[in-house]
């Protein structure tokens, strides 16, 4: 779709409305359209103009926002109401974030260019917190095994991927170990998701690809892209087929933004396998 971002981050199926939803993240705004079909509508703007993070679709209609602003609700009406102030050190602003089986809002930060400033948090739907990580580089991609027990999570400052145990009663995360290693590839581990089959998809920031993994952690396929910068990748469609990548042009210089006109645009690749409906906020 022709919404070029500096940033475009965390795309999201909404089954109910049958639209894309996804991240400006730097210029602070919630986008979404129903590919092919209509250009895209702003959901939610921060008032300060600062930077999004990511945002999960709710239960209940609406969305759930971590921004500049803190973790917002958003009504369909476009109402929105602050649910978690999570205090952040000077420097510090939300990343990438998912929603667990049991309805919870998993939200990680980054420091920029400073390491070990990011962390993990996970917030309940009456607005209740607490800190899962620390001392990250930048937290960045979050996905659950098929079963819900598993949690896959990539601080980007790694060059692989940890799964944990991840008990869905309480959110407690348990017996940290690697899942997978980047097999050589350019660039580093970003947004990921997980199929119908428990393959694992990762966005490679700075290596023009996404890269595949099956459940046992080995890399099974490659799929080139025409930019530099594929942030994170998303299911979607009637039959969840189609691959939907948001991108980057971050800091391009105009001969790279020129030979990639595609770089900070919401891409989408038809796929012969099936993704899963993202989980909702329970509020």
């Amino acid at each position: 779709m022709p919404t070029r971002h500096r940033i475009g981050e965390h795309p999201l199926w909404d089954d109910a409305t049958q639209r894309l939803v996804w991240v400006d993240c730097l210029a602070g705004k919630v986008w979404a359209a129903r590919p092919g079909i209509e250009d895209p509508t702003k959901l939610y703007q921060t008032r300060d103009a600062g930077p999004i993070g990511c945002a999960a679709l709710r239960a209940n209609g609406g969305l759930v926002v971590a921004g500049s602003e803190g973790v917002v609700l958003v009504e369909p009406s476009g109402e929105t109401r602050q649910l978690a102030d999570i205090p952040l050190r000077p420097g510090v602003r939300f990343n990438d974030g998912a929603c667990d089986p049991a309805g919870r809002f998993l939200v990680g930060t980054t420091g920029g260019d400073v390491p070990g400033l990011g962390e993990l948090y996970s917030v309940e739907p009456d607005g209740r917190y607490r800190r899962l990580l620390s001392k990250l580089d930048e937290a960045n991609g979050i996905g659950w095994s098929l079963q819900g027990d598993q949690l896959y999570f990539i601080d980007s400052g790694e060059p692989h991927i940890w799964v944990f145990d991840y008990d869905v009663a309480t959110g407690e995360l348990s017996k940290q170990r690697v899942f997978a290693r980047n097999p050589g590839l350019p660039g580093v581990l970003d947004g990921l998701a997980v199929d119908r089959a428990g393959h694992v998809w990762v966005a490679m920031w700075g290596g023009s690809a996404v890269l595949r993994y099956d459940p046992a952690g080995a890399p099974c396929e490659v799929i080139p892209t025409p930019v530099s910068q594929p942030t994170c990748p998303a299911f979607g469609g009637p039959g969840l087929d189609t691959l939907y990548l948001t991108t980057g042009a971050f800091d391009m210089t105009a001969h790279e933004s020129a030979a990639q006109p595609w770089a900070g645009h919401v891409l989408r690749h038809a796929l012969p396998v099936e993704g899963r409906r993202p989980h909702l906020f329970g509020a």
